[in-house]
């Protein structure tokens, strides 16, 4: 039998097999129980996969910096002199097409277009027919708590004074590597189940940092890690929500408040600050 080259066409997936298929619901479930963790990070596993992360994008290894939680990372971070210089450019972008990007575009290649998109639709939506339609909105298996996290740092970094160019250099980068568990679903249940090639280096990092880490601010030379959230509360459409009482917060006392998936300042959330100003006195 002939070698197998580079140059010869791979295997085409053009359906799912109903094993297969009956794999997506426990796929589906790993990936949600990784996203929604409030388990505390264990900082020399999380600090071994930051190493690895930045080795396998072709980037030196940084200094790792940890901190409860990323307003009280970004306070620390102001107070060093030209923090800009020390930190270096933002490169969560790079990181992402490197690695993350790379690893979808190889899957793709293997699948049949048809049911690549429709794979991804399934394992966000696990009911028929798995896209939105006027009498059939759907609601996503994953929650997203990114946006009202990037909307509350917004509004408090903005107290700090700083340039508007300061204040997009800190919540563009922040990334929660757990909130991609879509896409870490997806290459999870392609791998392991359809056993489609891929760069097993990549995935391994890949796979680490959505399963270990916590929020993360990738710089060229200092990486910034967040612990997790240590309280999470959704509605019954996996929206950010709580009534009354903060929707997500972290272990040192910040916190977002959320209605249905959008952000609300509410006067108890100035809390934090008059705690933390008694705190200084």
């Amino acid at each position: 039998m002939p070698r197998r080259t580079n140059d010869m066409p791979k295997r085409i997936i053009t359906e799912l097999s109903d094993e297969q298929e009956a794999m997506l619901p426990i796929y589906r479930d790993k990936w949600r129980s990784i996203q929604i963790s409030t388990e505390s990070i264990k900082q020399e596993k999380v600090a071994a996969v930051i190493k690895a992360a930045y080795a396998v994008s072709d980037y030196p290894e940084p200094e790792i910096l940890f901190y409860s939680s990323p307003m009280t990372a970004i306070e620390k971070i102001l107070t060093i002199e030209n923090f800009k210089a020390y930190l270096g450019r933002d490169i969560h972008m790079k990181f992402l097409k490197r690695v993350e990007h790379h690893l979808i575009h190889g899957i793709s290649q293997q699948l049949d277009e048809h049911l690549f998109i429709r794979l991804r639709n399934q394992v966000q939506h696990p009911e028929f027919p798995y896209y939105s339609t006027h009498s059939h909105p759907l609601v996503s298996y994953f929650p997203y708590t990114g946006r009202c996290l990037k909307h509350q740092l917004t509004v408090d970094i903005e107290k700090l004074e700083l340039e508007f160019t300061d204040i997009v250099y800190f919540t563009n980068n922040l990334t929660t590597p757990a909130e991609r568990a879509i896409g870490g679903c997806m290459l999870d249940f392609c791998i392991s189940v359809l056993e489609l090639q891929h760069d097993k280096k990549k995935w391994n990092v890949l796979k680490d940092l959505m399963q270990h880490c916590g929020l993360m601010f990738q710089f060229e030379k200092v990486c910034i890690v967040c612990d997790r959230p240590c309280k999470l509360s959704f509605d019954e459409e996996n929206m950010l929500h709580a009534e009354g009482e903060p929707a997500l917060q972290f272990a040192d006392g910040y916190s977002v408040y959320a209605c249905h998936g959008r952000h609300s300042y509410e006067e108890e959330r100035e809390r934090y600050y008059e705690e933390k100003d008694s705190d200084s006195v």
